[in-house]
């Protein structure tokens, strides 16, 4: 139940506060998500280290700042 999403445009909302340091099952989703990842394509040796890593990247501001900077490239040329 604490991770469904049940309305549209709710998944936005959840992704943008985990990324601004909100705590909570959803958070630790996102980074079990992204320590597999990382490990997937071998960016560190293990699952723990990438639950570091993510961790170190939300936590710091650069997730954020990455999508930021996504949404800015993304709106070019529009």
């Amino acid at each position: 139940r604490e991770i469904k999403v049940e309305r549209p445009g709710v998944d936005l909302m959840i992704a943008l506060d985990i990324l601004k340091g909100q705590q909570g099952p959803k958070r630790d989703i996102v980074l079990v998500n992204a320590a597999y990842a990382l490990y997937t394509v071998e960016k560190v040796k293990s699952i723990d280290d990438g639950m570091i890593m993510a961790r170190e990247s939300i936590d710091s501001g650069r997730a954020h700042e990455k999508l930021n900077q996504l949404k800015e490239f993304s709106n070019r040329d529009q």
